[in-house]
């Protein structure tokens, strides 16, 4: 039955080779299933789906730069530990979680030698108990500044607590006894303007006054410097440029000069928000919070003077051997600060365990990066920095030092450390690569299925088929050309036709700027063709103006850059094919030199002389050329002065204008296809004087009994064959041109036209399509729509070359 050869086809589709075992073709089921279990190999290879689940934590932990210590929270940490032990400084709190772990003690002391106790107190269990123990210190709380008397956050009464201001730069009526803060703001043509805006002294004012100078104010600048003085507290305010003390009361202006009673409190003892409650001053603590520039520092305690003390010690024995590098200890830090705050944590643990882009292998996760271009962004972490009092120490200075303590040796510890997250582009060409990969090896895949139905179908309606020997043979000499060249083609699928794919696939996707390059974007699919010419979105006012402007300009350059070389070639191929003129090898041999020349010198000398200042405006100049376009009106006159024809050819101010014309693009346009003549005709010349000597002199010997003229020998049989020939050549260079990026960037650079200008689209008077593109990449980083114009370019020379090619005789004969 049929239906026997559907399932071994499918059984193939499966597991390949399968189908071939049923139909009892052991070495051909081989031959299939040794692809089959490459590509699994290669899966599992490449994956993680046998490791331990708990090791997602692990993953996604490793993603912080730096390495773990090791074994220097169960070796080194208590060396020093034992020492503490001996001199009467245990931990009390320590010792009982080590108890509950099971780490017991010998002779007094902990075995570092033991294997128990690297297995029992390792990093992660160092690290919940140093999180732990600092957090018990650093509850939220409100201390009285004057007894220190500490409120616990629950039990203060903050609906009838006022938060004072106590730094700030303000400006001080005195007359009227009004303070004021200057603000900037913008008016509606875009300019900025100051304005002074009432303020109470330490509040905010409901309904402030605004006035828009400072004439009459003086400075009055709070510090945030506080000082004690018996009961009361101050806050030292420069009031023009002299020290006074500004009582912290609502109820009354109490300005003194400095006296010896006030007592300075250090800016490391008070660096909270400065809270009033029934006129008594407190500081509110909140680790992690940046209040007058500082950060508040999660509090020291013994562990944390043990742990440092523990690093001090290890650095000063093991500088030379094995010093802890400063990404490492960084890392120990953000741990920490994670493990304080198990809902960060949390999120940063569910943004980096990605089943996909984590444990799957080559395959799965090269599908899963081309369907969703990665799904974790960068993780930005700062406020580990609110622990560098408990695990670095606190500075003799104040504000609290960059640099890193003793113990870590020359650096310092980032303000912002950046936990890379999913780059889209990388994923995108991974995800490319191993699909293209995974495509070569379905083709045994389907050629399996394939073969196991028709073999299948052979022994049910004929009972016999092919050996293996003589199958092979069959597929080695009807597919000989494709074996031989299937090396070739697996090679150009990853170094042509794989950029060639992701540069046309990025079109559908958000990527634009800079940073998107290493980041994440999104599938948008046809939004970027569609915004180009939608003159309402956000890019299309300007974009989609600009596009059909270099669009057609492009258009109209290619098709007169083709034509004049095309014809200017043939003319001197056909002037110096007649047996009228002497020493045609010599004038061969000349005209052919433009060709030989690099094109970009030629370019780079053609911006030169035809420069403002340049050669053929000097020759133009002496020639008196200058004075008769000057009694046109079309020269040495601004252009909104020149009236009627004369704007059409107005060439410019002081100098003829060739490439700077803004005013006159089109004379601009002219110019270069002038140019392009000089560097493109000798190819044409050459290939058709060839062409015209093959022709058959037989042919104009036959015109010449008839009677032709010249001319009809011309049209009738020179430009036919010649035609013929080079039609095809014709069409390459018509298409070639539309890309002819040299000419347009190394002579114009796509002027005259502001190219910095998004309401233009970037773009120049003279930019054809691949300049534009060039310069919307490397100038602009605009990506997206690069790749748009590019998909569109191939499109439609892609559509006009190959309509063209197929009308053409030479191809239609082929």
């Amino acid at each position: 039955m049929k239906i026997k050869s559907v399932l071994k086809a499918i059984a193939s589709s499966i597991i390949w080779g399968l189908g071939q075992l049923f139909n009892k073709q052991f070495i051909k089921s081989l031959f299939f299933f040794f692809f089959f279990a490459l590509m699994i190999t290669v899966e599992l290879a490449t994956s993680r789906y046998f490791d331990d689940p708990k090791s997602n934590d692990e993953i996604a932990l490793s993603k912080i730069q730096g390495d773990s210590l090791g074994s220097w929270y169960y070796t080194w940490f208590f060396q020093v530990y034992d020492v503490e032990i001996q001199q009467n400084r245990a931990i009390p709190e320590f010792d009982a979680y080590l108890a509950d772990l099971g780490v017991q003690k010998v002779n007094g002391r902990y075995s570092v030698s033991s294997n128990t106790t690297a297995k029992l107190f390792n990093e992660e269990r160092f690290i919940e108990y140093f999180a732990n123990d600092i957090k018990k210190a650093s509850q939220l709380r409100y201390t009285n500044l004057i007894t220190n008397e500490e409120i616990a956050y629950e039990e203060f009464d903050l609906a009838n607590a006022t938060f004072l201001i106590t730094k700030r730069d303000l400006l001080y009526d005195e007359d009227n006894h009004i303070f004021y803060f200057e603000n900037t703001t913008t008016d509606a043509g875009g300019n900025a303007k100051k304005e002074y805006v009432e303020t109470n002294l330490f509040t905010l004012k409901d309904n402030p006054s605004i006035r828009n100078n400072k004439d009459g104010l003086i400075t009055f600048n709070k510090t945030g410097e506080l000082y004690k003085e018996s009961d009361n507290l101050y806050v030292r305010v420069t009031v023009n440029g002299e020290n006074r003390f500004l009582r912290l009361t609502l109820d009354d202006f109490d300005l003194r000069e400095q006296t010896s009673v006030f007592t300075p409190l250090r800016l490391s003892q008070v660096n909270g928000p400065i809270v009033l409650s029934d006129n008594i001053v407190y500081e509110y603590y909140e680790p992690g919070l940046i209040f007058n520039g500082y950060r508040q520092q999660y509090k020291q305690t013994e562990f944390s003077n043990l742990f440092r003390k523990a690093m001090q010690l290890y650095y000063n024995r093991d500088i030379l051997q094995d010093p802890i590098a400063i990404e490492d200890y960084q890392k120990l830090m953000i741990r920490v600060y994670l493990e304080l705050n198990p809902t960060l944590k949390e999120a940063y643990m569910e943004n980096f365990n990605n089943f996909f882009y984590d444990r799957a292998g080559m395959f799965i996760r090269g599908f899963w990066e081309i369907i969703t271009l990665g799904q974790s962004g960068d993780v930005r972490f700062t406020q580990h920095q609110a622990l560098r009092e408990a695990m670095i120490g606190k500075p003799t200075g104040e504000p609290i030092a960059t640099n890193v303590a003793p113990f870590l040796g020359s650096g310092t510890i980032y303000e912002e450390v950046i936990v890379r997250g999913h780059v889209s582009t990388l994923l995108l060409l991974d995800g490319l690569i191993s699909t293209i990969l995974f495509l070569f090896l379905m083709i045994f895949g389907i050629w399996s299925a394939i073969d196991a139905y028709k073999t299948s179908e052979e022994l049910r309606l004929e009972g016999t088929t092919k050996n293996t020997k003589t199958y092979f043979k069959s597929v080695w000499d009807n597919g000989f050309e494709y074996i031989i060249l299937s090396p070739a083609l697996f090679v150009l699928a990853f170094i042509t036709i794989m950029p060639i794919i992701f540069g046309f696939v990025i079109s559908f996707t958000s990527i634009r700027g800079t940073l998107s390059m290493t980041a994440l974007f999104d599938w948008v699919g046809f939004q970027n063709f569609i915004s180009i010419f939608d003159p309402n979105s956000s890019i299309g006012s300007g974009f989609s103006i600009a596009f059909w402007r270099v669009l057609g300009w492009t258009v109209v350059w290619a098709i007169f850059s083709t034509l004049t070389v095309f014809f200017g070639g043939f003319f001197q191929a056909l002037i110096l094919n007649s047996e009228s003129v002497v020493f045609r090898k010599v004038w061969r041999t000349i005209l052919i030199l433009p060709w030989a020349i690099p094109a970009l010198l030629s370019q780079m000398i053609f911006s030169v002389i035809f420069n403002e200042y340049g050669l053929v405006n000097q020759l133009l100049q002496n020639m008196g050329a200058y004075d008769l376009f000057r009694s046109w009106g079309i020269l040495g006159i601004p252009f909104n002065e020149a009236s009627g024809i004369a704007k059409y050819f107005w060439l410019g101010h002081d100098n003829i204008l060739w490439f700077k014309n803004f005013h006159n693009p089109n004379f601009v346009r002219v110019t270069l296809i002038v140019i392009n003549i000089w560097l493109g005709f000798p190819y044409f010349m050459a290939l058709m004087t060839g062409i015209m000597t093959a022709i058959d002199k037989s042919l104009y010997e036959a015109a010449d009994i008839d009677g032709a003229s010249g001319f009809q020998k011309l049209t009738k049989i020179t430009m036919p064959l010649v035609l013929y020939s080079t039609a095809p050549i014709l069409i390459m260079t018509f298409s070639g041109n539309f890309n002819n990026f040299g000419v347009i960037y190394f002579i114009t650079g796509g002027g005259p036209g502001d190219l910095t200008d998004p309401l233009r689209g970037f773009a120049g008077e003279t930019d054809i399509l691949i300049s534009w593109m060039y310069r919307l990449t490397t100038d602009h980083q605009i990506y997206n729509l690069a790749s748009v114009f590019s998909v569109l370019i191939f499109l439609l020379v892609g559509s006009i070359t190959a309509w063209n090619l197929s009308k053409t005789k030479a191809f239609q004969e082929d």
